[in-house]
């Protein structure tokens, strides 16, 4: 009967021995795989960062070419002003004789 419960524990022995030597390897797997999925995953949002800077740089240069029109919309509207000032002016002086 000793001799049944040798091979007993000696198969679990066995047994837990495989188990522990699998988990040890499937561990050290999925540790390589996540470092490289977390490489990947760091690559991708740089590109997309990058992506997000370049689109933000070409809205500021838009946004910096809108205020220049309208920059230049504000002066002409003045130098409009001016001109129907003179010319209520001259329609004063001209209307008043």
């Amino acid at each position: 009967m000793l001799c049944m419960w040798e091979y007993v524990l000696g198969g679990a022995s066995l047994f837990g021995l495989i188990v522990g030597l699998f988990s040890i390897y499937n561990g050290r797997a999925t540790r390589k795989l996540l470092i490289g999925e977390e490489r990947l995953t760091r690559e991708m949002i740089e590109r997309l960062m990058g992506k997000m800077d370049e689109g933000f740089r070409r809205m500021d240069e838009g946004f910096r070419k809108m205020d220049e029109r309208f920059a230049k919309m504000d002066e002409r509207f003045i130098e409009v002003l001016k001109e129907i000032r003179q010319l209520r002016r001259v329609n004063v002086l001209l209307f008043r004789y």
